[in-house]
């Protein structure tokens, strides 16, 4: 791997660290590792459906934070427990190599004692239990790659193992990609070295060992102008965290049949009903 450049992302807003992301992909040429923590959100697939992904029920008159990132894949949980890296890269073969970019990463936390395994689904593990979740995108076009994971350290779990299932299962048929559970646990477990940012800041030591790193910045992905747009056009919209879900039929508890395009009515016995969002259906 050529050397890299380490950018911090100095946001805990999901939306703004996804579009960062993308705007890494599609506007700059450079090779990075970035590293952010979001504040408590699941993250979902690309291609993935977040009614039978994510507990979606009011509490407290609210619902979890959902986004929808860029690559495939299953659903995460995201707080300021768990640290994302993402390796965003000019490539032009060889694009979908999954080891490449988590091999390094199992490398530092070894080099820092916490002994672990990569499963044959590109998984980390420690103790038989889950503690990094990775997924890629391909943009072939650039020749850009982005491979992304999530480092549990000291995550709320129990909110992690309820707010990635839902509480009904809906009767829905569709090709979206379903995750596979795993159990999970916390890296701090077995490697306490305090809060997430020395963690962080002991990884990043461990991983300059292994990379060749050219520099470390800290980011601000709300400065930046073309990240912004990104935000509020594209990842905070309900048609990109909802209506961008695949077809799917979805049967009703009285019966109905509904095909839902979207994440809204397209064909229905009440005519009514055609165009209104898949969760007022639901009611």
């Amino acid at each position: 791997m050529k050397q890299v450049k380490i950018h911090i992302s100095t946001s805990h807003d999901v939306y703004a660290n996804l579009a960062l992301e993308e705007y890494l992909v599609t506007q700059c040429y450079d090779d990075i590792l970035l590293f952010y923590s979001n504040s408590p959100s699941v993250v979902i697939g690309k291609h993935q459906n977040p009614w039978k992904e994510v507990d979606l029920a009011l509490r407290n008159g609210k619902q979890h934070t959902v986004a929808r990132r860029l690559s495939g894949g299953g659903t995460v949980y995201h707080d300021l427990g768990n640290i994302n890296f993402s390796f965003i890269r000019n490539k032009n073969h060889d694009f979908v190599n999954f080891k490449e970019h988590i091999i390094p990463i199992s490398a530092a936390l070894e080099k820092l004692g916490i002994s672990n395994i990569i499963s044959p689904r590109n998984d980390i593990f420690v103790n038989d239990h889950k503690v990094s979740g990775n997924a890629e995108h391909v943009n072939s076009k650039l020749g850009r790659i982005l491979h992304h994971g999530t480092l549990l350290y000291d995550s709320d779990l129990i909110r992690l193992n309820g707010s990635i299932r839902p509480q009904k299962n809906y009767a829905i048929k569709t090709h979206a990609v379903d995750s596979v559970r795993s159990p999970v646990m916390n890296m701090r477990e077995v490697y306490d070295c305090g809060e997430t940012s020395l963690f962080l800041d002991a990884l990043i030591n461990q991983l300059k060992t292994i990379l060749i790193v050219d520099q470390i910045e800290y980011i601000n992905p709300i400065t930046l102008t073309n990240v912004s747009n990104l935000i509020t056009e594209k990842y905070e919209t309900w048609d990109w965290n909802f209506g961008h879900t695949p077809q799917f039929e979805f049967t009703h508890d009285n019966g109905n049949i509904f095909k839902i395009r979207k994440g809204r009515v397209l064909e229905s016995a009440d005519s009514s009903l055609i165009g209104r969002t898949f969760e007022s259906i639901l009611l």
